[in-house]
């Protein structure tokens, strides 16, 4: 069918008075050749017209360029943005913030995109986001995926120090999570470049809306992820008619202290971990003594660390290395969170137990060998916003009997006691009160951000929806049917409620069978 303005045009002529004069009959070949020169000339008008019925470029096509990313078959849009690092005094330095944003495919987006926010703090939101957006499937054909690296982290000023370790010295990698030598070190170099006082979870979120009133959008749906989801409660409190929906998965408290719980949580995660195997014929057969086992590996690191000969993951040479109990248990417990990854824990517990430690030092390399990490914004956050909110006294009733006991707490408040700290809005800790259609989704095992945590989130949400994954962690990482996680997303945005989702799926998503035997190691390039 031709566009209305295209028929008006032929119908106009078409009309013999506007070309000659006398009767059509009289000239016929006359009347032919005009017909002819006509017909031309209106299709030469076509190009035109097409464009003028064409869609007007949206506004993110003149902010930002044409690029290529990982993950994506389809052209994405990427730029910067500018805001002023003190955002009361809106004076002196200006930070550029990277924006990535994947546009909707079909010719008539929906006006209000989803903003992702990462996990952390401390990681770029854009890292992985042509991933990101392939895992949102049916929503990408009508809605933009934005992503927007939060100040401090990515593309956005990041705040990194030189941490110890790498390819060439596997060693350096082993050591604590809070190296405070390092750290005391690389303060003035930060502080010389960033006012570390400026880059709290509440003003990174104003950041955001600016962003977004940037990019043309009145509001917006929100999916967060671990840090994600304070960062997307505190946009939702800060910004409440900008948002239309959110989606928080692995949802944290907003008074979540970290890292106050983390030795108990973990510990909560891993009695699960060790009822499953319990449960499990093949795996309680390999691993009959499995708690007991657990309790040797940790008294004995305990006494000090353990040596061993391992094969670089990455040269396939032998070296030896030595592992202390911090960076082993902190590796124990970044394996609980994929329950892909945590099917492997009764195995490495068991070897560890036998004198053979090279799996977990293996984990603790992949672990820790971490480029992207923006220590210097995790601390310039957490330490403001969780290590100041508790004392010594609070300490020993939340590590008595776990696995990991005082190690990463004392290490982190001990890097806080010289980093500097922000001031934190009064009503920040608030648990939050929202009207918004929300969407939580947790998981049974998540040693960090635990299913009760969603629970006590959905209180104040009264049209809040918490979906526990039975066999899910910290996300949906090693189960089957994960693109149902994706799906849930999606139709919950596409409706903007969570009443009437359909969540038949997460039945399906089951967990994989207990890792017996180990698996051959192969040189990663």
């Amino acid at each position: 069918m031709q566009p209305p303005g295209l028929r008006r045009l032929f119908m106009r002529n078409r009309n013999p008075g506007t070309a000659y004069k006398g009767p059509a009959s009289t000239n016929p070949r006359r009347s032919r050749m005009k017909r002819t020169v006509c017909l031309a000339a209106c299709l030469s008008l076509l190009p035109a017209l097409a464009a003028a019925e064409a869609p007007k470029p949206r506004k993110i096509h003149q902010l930002l360029k044409p690029c290529k990313i990982a993950e994506l078959e389809e052209e994405a849009l990427c730029g910067t943005y500018s805001v002023w690092e003190n955002r009361a005094a809106r004076t002196g330095r200006k930070i550029d913030l990277k924006i990535i944003v994947v546009p909707a495919q079909g010719a008539d987006p929906a006006p209000d995109p989803v903003f992702y926010f990462a996990g952390g703090p401390g990681y770029p939101a854009t890292d992985g986001a042509g991933g990101t957006a392939e895992f949102l499937g049916e929503l990408r054909k009508e809605r933009d995926i934005v992503f927007v690296d939060q100040r401090g982290a990515g593309g956005s000023h990041p705040l990194k120090c030189p941490l110890p370790g790498g390819d060439d010295n596997p060693q350096g990698l082993l050591g604590d999570l809070f190296p405070l030598e390092i750290l005391r070190a690389c303060l003035p170099e930060l502080a010389a470049k960033a006012d570390l006082t400026q880059y709290t979870t509440s003003i990174a979120m104003d950041d955001i809306d600016e962003v977004r009133e940037w990019l043309g959008y009145s509001r917006i749906n929100l999916w967060g992820g671990s840090y994600g989801t304070r960062a997307a409660q505190v946009y939702l409190r800060r910004h409440p008619e900008r948002v239309r929906s959110a989606v928080l998965g692995g949802v944290m408290i907003m008074d979540g202290r970290m890292p106050l719980y983390i030795a108990r949580k973990a510990q909560d995660s891993m009695e699960k971990i060790f009822d499953e195997c319990a449960a499990e014929a093949a795996c309680r057969a390999a691993f009959p003594n499995l708690r007991a086992e657990f309790r040797t590996v940790i008294e004995r690191l305990r006494q000090g660390p353990v040596r061993q000969t391992v094969t670089h993951p990455k040269t396939g040479k032998r070296i030896e290395l030595s592992i202390a109990h911090g960076p082993f248990t902190t590796a124990l417990r970044a394996l609980q969170y994929s329950t892909g990854q945590a099917m492997r824990i009764p195995l490495y517990i068991h070897k560890a137990a036998e004198g053979d430690h090279s799996l977990m030092i293996l984990q603790a390399l992949r672990y820790f060998d971490d480029p992207d990490w923006a220590i210097g914004q995790y601390l310039a956050i957490t330490c403001a916003e969780d290590v100041a909110r508790f004392g010594p006294q609070d300490v020993p009733p939340l590590i008595a009997g776990t696995f990991q006991g005082d190690d990463r707490i004392r290490q982190q408040v001990a890097a806080c006691s010289f980093w500097p700290k922000a001031e934190v809005p009064a009503d920040f800790w608030e648990p939050l009160r929202s009207p918004a259609p929300i969407l939580i989704l947790t998981g049974w095992f998540d040693p960090a951000t635990p299913p009760e945590w969603a629970v006590e989130v959905g209180r104040d949400l009264p049209n809040s929806l918490n979906v526990v994954m039975r066999d899910g962690s910290h996300g949906p990482g090693g189960l089957a049917k994960i693109e149902c996680y994706g799906k849930l997303i999606s139709n919950f945005i596409v409706n903007g409620t969570p009443y009437g989702l359909d969540t038949s799926c997460v039945k399906e998503m089951k967990r994989p069978p207990f890792l017996l035997k180990e698996e051959e190691e192969k040189p990663r390039t």
